[in-house]
Order: structure tokens, then C-alpha cells, then sequence
């Protein structure tokens, strides 16, 4: 057995600079926002956030809506003040990075419900080039890419990890998690890209094969994109890293028991 621990490589991330930034300035704000959903939406990462998606919420035939809402989405969601904060369902506001989230009502209230379990170990499948997914909740499911093969390979049976190639320095994830194991009250856009990295790193990394830590470093290299998926919360986060390497929350989705489609919000 080897007592080597795990590589605490995360991804880098800058801090915002101080001072007025883009977010002081509503024009500013949205302009980033609709650039951010404007490549998004032609993302890998938004295919597999959308299988992702109909397997968290099944029988609402998500994935069908909105890719065909794709295009849509510049124009149906919302700035974040108090009343779109209410579709999110958790308090939320703006700091320098994009958007800010507090999950203090849940912290003492989920874990108290949730029964005792020896949690299994996040795996990883890849439903799209470009693109794969964590489930840290039931990693036994894997989410199929939608008009795609029946069941994604699970990619570590096969002693393959889904990591880019060297040329390809523009990966995305998606992460089912409950979002209060981020360890943290509040959420911002760096502390959500440091929770990415932990969950990837722990994943990717197996002791017994030494060549893992290049990969995960490799990995958390080429990631430019985050999509947090809580099915308990009903709540969607997706960051992005910036040109400068600072991890910004551009877009945020609230899944309504009762409604189909997510409403979103953006800066």
C-alpha cells in the first residue's frame, strides 16, 4: 500500500484585482455574461451539463428543451437582483468575480436528514469529447450522452482517464455534488473553481499508478469551464476562467420542483 497522499494540485486561479472591475458596471456585467452563455451553449460542457441534467431531473425532458432553448438563453435570463435571487433559492450576490452564494440555511439542516453511508468513490465518466462528468452522489450511474451510445464507458475500468490531450487546452466538467460539502458557508467564484479541483483531483488520482499526478496536473491545466449540478438544491453553478486564470460565476440556474425547464440568472 502506498502512503504517498494524493497531489494537492488544484487549479491556479488569480485573485481579482482590486478596485472597480467589470462587475461594478451593469453594461460590463452582462456583456460578459452573454459572451460567456454565447460560447457556452456551443460547448461540449453544455451538452454534458444537459445529460447530466435529464438524468438528475428525469421524466421533465430537459435535455430536448433546452437544446433548443440554447440559443434562447441570452435573452430569457435574468440579471441577479432580489427577486431572481428567489428562483435560485438561496441568498446570492455580487462581488468582483460574478456571483456569490450562501448556503448557511442548508449546512445543519441537510446533513441532519441525510442517513449515515459510506460514500463511494467519485468516477468518472465522458459523454462528449471535450467534456466529462463527476458524479460524487452515485457514482455508480453514469450520465449517457443524450442521441448518444446507451451507456458511457467508464473510463477508468478501461485504465483510460478522461484528460485532454496536450493540444487541447479547453476542457470542461460537470460535478454532481451536494454543494455544502465545499466545505464553506459562502460560495464564491473562487472558492467553487478550489471545491473543482479537489473533486477532480480526487478522482483522477490513484495512488498505485504514479503517472496519475501528470495527468491530473494536465487536467486542471486545460479546464476552463465548471458546471456544478446539486439535484438536492435544485441549483446550477457555471464558472469560467477568464483569459487572466480568474475563475468568474457568469451563469446560475434554479430548478423548481413543480416547473420544467431551469430559470436563469446571470451578474
Amino acid at each position: 500500500m502506498s502512503a504517498e497522499p494524493p497531489p494537492r494540485a488544484e487549479p491556479e486561479v488569480t485573485p481579482p484585482a482590486a478596485g472597480p472591475g467589470p462587475m461594478a458596471d451593469p453594461g460590463r456585467r452582462k456583456a460578459l455574461a452573454d459572451a460567456f452563455v454565447a460560447e457556452f451553449v456551443e460547448s461540449a460542457t453544455w451538452r454534458a451539463t444537459l445529460a447530466v441534467l435529464e438524468g438528475a431531473f428525469p421524466g421533465r425532458g430537459m435535455a430536448a428543451a433546452l437544446s433548443r432553448r440554447g440559443d434562447e438563453l441570452r435573452r430569457t435570463m435574468d440579471a441577479l437582483d432580489r427577486r431572481t435571487t428567489a428562483k435560485l433559492g438561496v441568498p446570492a450576490w455580487l462581488d468582483d468575480a460574478g456571483m456569490v452564494f450562501d448556503l448557511s440555511a442548508h449546512l445543519g439542516v441537510r446533513a441532519a436528514r441525510e442517513p449515515m453511508r459510506e460514500p463511494g468513490r467519485p468516477r468518472a465518466s465522458r459523454p462528449y469529447a471535450g467534456a466529462f462528468v463527476v458524479d460524487t452522489l452515485d457514482p455508480l450511474r453514469y450520465h449517457r450522452a443524450v442521441g448518444g451510445p446507451r451507456a458511457p464507458r467508464d473510463l477508468r475500468a478501461e485504465g483510460v482517464l478522461p484528460v485532454p490531450s496536450v493540444e487541447d487546452d479547453d476542457s470542461g466538467v460537470v460535478i454532481v455534488a451536494n454543494l455544502t460539502s465545499a466545505g464553506v458557508r459562502v460560495l464564491d467564484s473562487a472558492a467553487l473553481w478550489r471545491y473543482a479541483g479537489r473533486v477532480v483531483t480526487g478522482t483522477l488520482h490513484e495512488a498505485a499508478r504514479p503517472e496519475t499526478r501528470q495527468q491530473v496536473r494536465r487536467a486542471l491545466w486545460a479546464l476552463r469551464r465548471v458546471v456544478f449540478v446539486d439535484p438536492d438544491l435544485g441549483l446550477g453553478l457555471c464558472l469560467q476562467l477568464d483569459a487572466a486564470r480568474v475563475p468568474r460565476c457568469l451563469l446560475a440556474f434554479g430548478v423548481a420542483r413543480t416547473e420544467g425547464a431551469p430559470r436563469f440568472v446571470r451578474p
